[in-house]
């Protein structure tokens, strides 16, 4: 049988939180999207889960 040994850690080194700087990193990207969806007409990508405003059916019987 083997015996192991497990040292305990207390203290975990955590990044410095900087909230003045996570919510400009908000406002620039969600600002960014705004400003790309009002002034271009620019939805993003199709893959991004974002539904066509103007979907085109198909034909109907006639």
């Amino acid at each position: 049988m083997t015996a192991t040994t497990f040292t305990l850690v207390t203290t975990v080194p955590r990044p410095r939180v900087r909230p003045l700087g996570t919510a400009l990193r908000a406002l620039r990207a969600f600002g960014g999207a705004a400003a790309g969806v009002v002034l271009l007409g620019d939805y993003g990508p199709p893959e991004a889960g974002v539904r066509n405003p103007r979907p085109v059916y198909a034909p109907g019987p006639d």
